[in-house]
């Protein structure tokens, strides 16, 4: 009698064991999640987060779509297995069935299947400007994106966590069509424009703005990795010289000055590239030819003070909010006391030494100077800011006519498309070596068309060879694709 009382307690105890490890299962499984009523589990198929629109009302993401197989553990399904996977598949396929349990997979095309329910997913896999926009890249969608909308499919289960026989899922769409979203300044046609010309650039950034109001049209990251560098601090070299002509002429200070390649202050002897003698130099010529020496001796008059105002007025040493709540922080620039050093306000005369920015913020510095004067911050935003005038419209027309003399008589020659382009080139001493050689960071800073400026547009490239040869080309094309562009249109 105890012999037969205490196989069944075992019996009793095999199956409770079985009971509960099958709700274990159902519990803490990860295919499937279960209902709080412990009667249904659901297959998630997709989730829909923000939609982005850009500046004409095309969506950037939420574009990509793909076909995902909803496969049950029965016969018919498994019959149904090759019209859609290779044998591999197909026996893999087979083993994770066994287990009990529905399951997703992927699939790159619809099948004449009956039983294998094949269903649309909607993905950002081919979202544009994804270093801007992807949350992977600390983008847009980091700061404004939530969900929307799911679409999912739902099986009922009984007590020991098995699929009703018959039952074939029901499809639970929960505004997984929603077409709710912002609208940011980004064109669509642009960015695509600007991803295309600049691959030529390993590493690198491309930044287009609408020069008007600094609302960003286009910008592009390039390199293997989840860094922006559109957003990212370099050392910006020549460029820089804009903000000190913009300086110089609001100031009233604007000599002529002899180049014999090299100048010195204190005991310290900064030269122009390859050591080149350029003569007797006015600020336009200056500029045309990227005279060093110039540009020191230009900066030692001006004192610091008066660099760092106009400097802080064209937003160096202050963060942005690119977006509501994507503020986007202020790079170095020298202090007070470093620029005591007349050595560092030397270097700052010609972009060098302390100074960082990104190629996103001098974007918009080059916007101020092509619209007449108005400085606004680099924004993804579609509202327009009031005027905000920190240099003169006669301030703004020279430098624009000096950056057109760049293109047209000096540096950044390889930028010119109709005779209507204007800029300014660097070449950038990063302070990094690379077995003993210097990377060099290279820039082209301007605008288009010169005769009535739409675009302020930056390009820079890292570990460069010069701006005029790594850059120019690249402006040179945005603007010749541009132009074809409103041709056809």
């Amino acid at each position: 009698m105890s012999k037969r009382f205490i196989s069944l307690l075992c019996i009793f105890a095999f199956l409770f064991t079985g009971i509960i490890g099958r709700c274990g299962i159902i519990a803490f499984g990860t295919a499937y999640k279960v209902a709080d009523s412990y009667n249904s589990y659901t297959l998630n198929i997709g989730r829909r987060y923000t939609n982005f629109y850009d500046r004409t009302g095309l969506r950037m993401n939420n574009s990509h779509h793909s076909y995902v197989a909803v496969i049950r553990p029965n016969e018919k399904c498994l019959n149904e297995l090759e019209l859609l996977f290779d044998g591999r598949e197909v026996t893999d396929i087979r083993n994770e069935l066994s287990k009990g349990y529905p399951i997703l997979r992927q699939v790159d095309r619809k099948a004449d299947t009956k039983y294998i329910k094949i269903y649309e997913k909607i993905s950002n896999e081919n979202i544009i400007a994804n270093h801007l926009l992807k949350r992977e890249y600390g983008g847009l969608e980091q700061y404004v994106s939530e969900e929307i909308g799911s679409l999912s499919v739902n099986f009922s289960v009984d007590a020991l966590g098995r699929i009703l026989a018959g039952d074939e899922g029901t499809l639970i769409n929960n505004q997984y069509d929603n077409n709710d979203g912002i609208i940011i300044s980004l064109e669509s046609k642009l960015q695509k424009i600007a991803e295309e010309a600049s691959k030529t650039i390993p590493k690198g950034a491309v930044v287009i703005m609408d020069s008007d109001t600094s609302q960003v049209l286009a910008s592009v990251s390039r390199g293997d990795d989840y860094i922006n560098r559109a957003l990212s601090p370099y050392a910006v070299g020549s460029v820089f010289k804009l903000i000190i002509c913009a300086s110089a002429l609001e100031n009233n200070i604007t000599p002529i000055y002899n180049c014999t390649s090299k100048i010195t202050v204190g005991d310290t002897e900064f030269n122009c590239q390859k050591k080149h003698k350029h003569g007797m130099q006015n600020m336009k010529q200056a500029l045309a030819n990227s005279c060093n020496c110039y540009f020191v001796n230009l900066a030692l008059k001006l004192g610091a003070d008066k660099i760092r105002k106009t400097a802080e007025d064209f937003g160096f040493c202050k963060e942005f909010s690119l977006y509501k709540k994507w503020n986007v922080k202020a790079f170095n620039f020298p202090n007070e006391s470093e620029l005591n050093s007349q050595g560092q306000l030397a270097l700052l005369g010609f972009g060098q030494g302390m100074l960082t920015d990104n190629p996103m913020h001098f974007t918009a510095a080059v916007s101020c100077i092509a619209n007449g004067g108005n400085y606004h911050a680099p924004t993804l935003s579609v509202n327009h800011a009031s005027d905000n005038r920190i240099i003169s419209e006669k301030t703004a027309d020279i430098i624009r006519e000096y950056m057109r003399y760049v293109v047209e008589s000096g540096t950044g020659s390889p930028a010119d498309y109709n005779s209507n382009s204007a800029g300014k080139t660097a070449t950038a001493q990063s302070g990094i070596y690379n077995n003993g050689t210097e990377v060099l960071n290279t820039w082209f800073a301007g605008f288009y068309p010169y005769n009535n400026p739409e675009y302020a547009i930056v390009i820079m490239r890292e570990n460069g060879v010069s701006g005029a040869g790594d850059c120019c080309p690249v402006f040179r094309t945005i603007v010749e694709k541009i132009e074809k562009m409103r041709y056809n249109n």
